[in-house]
């Protein structure tokens, strides 16, 4: 891969029940320690207040980072992914949810030294975390044929980098499963990804995220929605 090929990170940001500018801050650092410097950042907002924000100026002289501010769908994650993507510039985007962050410092250069064209998208092994600091349950994704019945082999959108030129985009109708539905669009019309073997991303673990806080009748509604989408001749 062209080693001055230009990544788009996007970020889509809340407030996160209080946390949102503590874990954006956290995973700009990682971003900030990156080996690969041929980068953006750009962090699509769906905050009611200016937290977000300030962290966003505060990074304005140590990254090339923009700044989206939107009220469009306001609690759709798909939707604020979505507005990220648009507003990307990169060859290839990288999808970072606010509470996760990179590995290590290489972790982008691993992720663009991998990307085949070819093949436009890639996912890539992670592990997760509860506090930033203590590292458990590396995952190492693999596809399946039941992904989109919430069979989720890949892990969370964080694994994930598309072409620059990707038009597919996140079903804005869906919150817990809207990953796997991706994933599952993504593999109809261009096949298995490729797969980094290689340990890139941390998936953090708490109280809030949204796998929590959803009522089994959503998720029991979205994967019969998904069933029906992709099974129904």
């Amino acid at each position: 891969m062209d080693k001055n090929i230009k990544v788009s990170i996007a970020i889509p940001c809340y407030n996160m029940y209080g946390k949102g500018a503590e874990f954006l801050r956290f995973n700009l650092n990682r971003v900030k320690e990156q080996t690969y410097t041929n980068l953006e950042v750009i962090i699509s907002d769906h905050s009611t207040d200016d937290l977000v924000l300030d962290v966003v100026k505060s990074w304005e002289s140590e990254l090339n980072i923009k700044y989206v501010r939107n009220d469009y769908k306001r609690g759709s994650s798909s939707a604020n992914i979505n507005i990220g993507i648009n507003h990307c510039t990169g060859d290839i985007i990288k999808i970072l949810f606010q509470d996760d962050f990179l590995f290590s410092k290489d972790s982008l250069q691993k992720t663009v030294d991998a990307f085949d064209l070819e093949r436009p998208w890639l996912v890539t092994t992670c592990c997760h975390t509860n506090n930033g600091d203590h590292f458990y349950r590396t995952h190492h994704p693999r596809w399946n044929e039941n992904i989109h019945k919430g069979v989720n082999t890949i892990s969370s959108p964080s694994v994930l980098t598309i072409n620059g030129n990707e038009k597919l985009r996140f079903d804005e109708e869906l919150i817990w499963l809207m990953d796997v539905d991706y994933y599952k669009k993504l593999y109809l019309k261009y096949g298995q990804p490729t797969i980094l073997k290689e340990l890139t991303v941390v998936n953090r673990m708490w109280s809030n995220q949204v796998s929590n806080v959803l009522s089994d009748e959503i998720k029991n509604a979205e994967v019969g929605t998904l069933i029906k989408r992709y099974e129904t001749n």
